[in-house]
């Protein structure tokens, strides 16, 4: 479970910026449905959502998430290519000229298998300039600091660090290096990282193979599955291993027991959808396979293909990440995958998303705590802020947040400004200076 994560000089965040998943104590609404109760003293939310403007720092937050759990996973192995120079591909603000010569921070607070631990690193392109490991239990104890190549181990807590200090390189984290050795509580921070799960609402490429595995040998999600396509006129859905379709026997791609035909020449695997074939009467009389990928809509993709990852994280309790999430989705269709997130989900899954569609901005489906904003400042840093940082006399949780937030009572809007617009359109005025 995420509890918070920090970061620090990252692509448009300049200062120090910090994402929380606790839940406000203050706050009552959907108490019973949208909290994650822990063994701790603290409520954890079971989703967020976040708003903001075009180029205002959303996908750059969610990348500093992708960034952490990409060099956590892949710094030991990185280092070891034959490029001794290669430079960590970090990416720091860049409109300041004192944070071009500044390290990045970032830090993760979480639980995993029921321990809480505070992981986290100050980056260069080119070493390891600090790290360190806390876990809790019944205070909040070091586990190792790391200052460059100087490396200090708690011998009581955490002996699998012990004897580990100068075989790590400076472009490499120590956690890393130990959990590549095996040892054990390394690689279970480590296995944290692995089940976050982080995608893109506007591609499938990152999770399309994945669902259409899944379709393939997990018969709970192929059954959990059909109960999404009866919406979309839908009977079922089957992957198959041949040529054409045309060729194929239909009723043996009905019977999901017998073999597919295939020929000699390399196989394409296809995912079929079965639709409903009527008579001159509306009677139902057959029904008939379409190419899922060339014959569907888009939408229709993006939601089965989005399926996979969804039933992955609530069935193990895995933490979601998605960036423009309603991207090609009904509005209602959203908010019902969302309402299903809080409200059946009970792993202790948690989602995170980004998403433009207001209809989304309502107290039926979000506490005021689940919801966040972000727009950039007049230096060009992205600056993050939830919607439980305003005063109860101004925000509510009877307040009408869709309505507010369109008025631009909670900032993170676009403004135009349409007559200067219109004159430079019509030749009115001269083309602004840039």
């Amino acid at each position: 479970m995420l509890i918070e994560f920090n970061v620090e000089n990252y692509l448009s965040f300049k200062d120090l910026t910090t994402l929380s998943m606790v839940a406000a104590k203050s706050f009552k609404e959907h108490e019973e449905s949208h909290l994650i109760k822990t063994e701790g003293n603290i409520d954890l939310l079971k989703s967020a959502i976040i708003y903001g403007n075009n180029a205002s720092g959303k996908s750059n937050l969610l990348k500093a998430i992708l960034f952490m759990r990409g060099t956590v996973l892949t710094s030991f192995r990185d280092a070891l290519m034959d490029n001794t120079e290669r430079k960590i591909p970090l990416e720091k603000f860049a409109l300041n000229s004192k944070t071009e010569k500044e390290t990045s921070f970032f830090e993760i607070v979480f639980i995993q298998n029921g321990t809480k631990y505070r992981y986290g690193f100050e980056i260069d392109y080119n070493k390891i300039v600090a790290e360190w490991l806390f876990h809790t239990t019944s205070k909040e104890v070091y586990l190792f600091k790391r200052e460059l190549q100087n490396i200090e181990i708690n011998k009581s807590a955490f002996q699998e660090g012990t004897g580990k200090e100068e075989d790590v390189k400076e472009n490499v984290l120590f956690l890393s290096f130990l959990a590549t050795l095996g040892k054990d509580i390394s690689s279970n921070v480590v296995h944290w990282f692995k089940n976050l799960n982080i995608l893109t609402g506007i591609s499938d490429t990152g999770y399309k193979r994945y669902t259409i595995d899944k379709l393939k040998t997990d018969k709970g999600f192929q059954n959990w599955v059909r109960h999404f396509v009866r919406y979309l006129e839908i009977d079922n859905l089957l992957t198959a291993e041949y040529i054409d379709i045309e060729e194929a026997d239909v009723e043996n791609l009905r019977d999901k027991e017998t073999p597919i035909p295939t020929s000699k020449n390399p196989k394409r695997e296809l995912l079929l959808a079965f639709h409903r074939k009527y008579d001159e009467n509306n009677l139902l009389i057959d029904t008939v396979p379409f190419n899922f990928e060339a014959q569907e809509s888009e939408g229709t993709k993006k939601l089965i293909y989005l399926l996979g990852p969804w039933y992955d994280t609530i069935q193990n309790g895995k933490v979601l990440i998605v960036d423009e999430l309603e991207s090609r989705l009904h509005c209602h269709l959203t908010m019902k995958l969302i309402d299903f997130f809080n409200q059946s989900n009970n792993n202790c899954a948690q989602l995170i998303c980004a998403a433009h569609d207001i209809s989304l901005l309502n107290k039926e489906t979000f506490r005021r705590d689940q919801i966040w904003f972000i727009e950039k400042n007049q230096f060009g840093a992205s600056e993050l802020f939830s919607l439980a940082d305003f005063k109860t006399n101004k925000v509510r949780n009877t307040s009408a947040f869709e309505k507010n937030y369109l008025e631009g009572k909670y900032g993170a809007i676009p403004y135009f400004i349409d007559d200067a617009l219109e004159e430079i359109l019509y030749g009115k005025r001269e083309t602004a200076q840039i």
